[in-house]
């Protein structure tokens, strides 16, 4: 029934198939590679476009603090989701739900926190279209790309999930984002910052989780055709 030796044939495929491999490095440094990405995300909108003209007005914890708590967040949640694309090491899938929650829930605070610190008048109908379209390109500037280079990263792994990784670090994507946007956007008004700003962050996790599944289909693919 099996035979004493490997077929020469079969041999010869496989070393026809031998190639180096760069060994992937681990979650944590992955992510410390991330790190000028953080800062790009958190300085970038206001450094590119402008700083929020009432930014002295808000208290230090409210402006910097809050950003910087939210760019925190959104980071460990890529660190989180860095982990869960390596087999070996991924977490339980409610823990990464229960972070992407944990995500939702922060933006939520600091929004509302935000609006209450430094109330802003809502504007008229199409006043408040137009800046709510304009925030929401500024900010996929520069989400798409981060986004890209997320997507890479988890690629170069194999997500058994990936719908849920690629939500989680799109989720990321969109926290960061958002931390650099408020000392750049001045409208405070809530109804603006989820519409807006909160619309970017759930098409970053849309955004995420469908790039992940089409990478993870596209590999297979290959794969069966490989063979």
């Amino acid at each position: 029934m099996t035979e004493p030796s490997i077929p020469a044939s079969l041999l010869n495929q496989v070393r026809a198939n031998l190639e180096p491999v760069r060994p992937l490095a681990s979650p944590s440094r992955r992510l410390l590679a991330l790190m000028p990405l953080v800062l790009l995300l958190f300085f970038g909108p206001p450094m590119y476009y402008h700083w929020r003209e009432n930014l002295s007005s808000l208290p230090y914890w409210a402006s910097w603090g809050l950003s910087a708590v939210e760019s925190l967040s959104g980071a460990a949640l890529m660190g989180l989701a860095l982990r869960h694309a390596v087999p070996g090491l991924a977490v339980r899938s409610r823990w990464i739900l229960l972070a992407c929650a944990g995500g939702v829930m922060l933006f939520t605070c600091v929004a509302l926190t935000t609006a209450h610190v430094l109330p802003t008048p809502l504007q008229d109908l199409n006043t408040w279209t137009r800046l709510a379209w304009e925030c929401v390109v500024m900010e996929l500037l520069f989400a798409i790309p981060s986004l890209a280079i997320s997507a890479w990263l988890v690629a170069r792994a194999l997500p058994t999930r990936p719908s849920l990784t690629g939500a989680a670090y799109g989720l990321a994507i969109g926290l960061m984002t958002d931390a650099g946007m408020r000392l750049f956007c001045r409208i405070d008004q809530p109804l603006h910052l989820f519409a807006a700003h909160g619309g970017v962050i759930v098409l970053g996790a849309v955004g995420g989780a469908v790039t992940a599944a089409v990478i993870e289909r596209t590999k297979y693919r290959r794969l069966c055709c490989a063979r």
